[in-house]
């Protein structure tokens, strides 16, 4: 089974028990650029994807 990550209305399917880390790297994002929410609450990156879970990243700006 799987999850999803939506990333500005383009998803990314995970498998169960991989992290949201390692669906990003694989898709060649870069997931320290992002914030991720389950259930829109906050969710480190190191969080594994549970089947039927529904990620979404929000891509976050820095810099001066």
């Amino acid at each position: 089974m799987s999850g999803k990550i939506d990333l500005n209305g383009e998803t990314i399917e995970g498998e169960a028990g991989e992290t949201i880390e390692a669906v990003m790297r694989r898709s060649g994002m870069v997931p320290d650029a992002f914030l991720f929410l389950v259930n829109n609450r906050p969710v480190p990156m190191d969080t594994p994807i549970t089947d039927g879970m529904n990620v979404r990243a929000i891509k976050v700006a820095s810099g001066g």
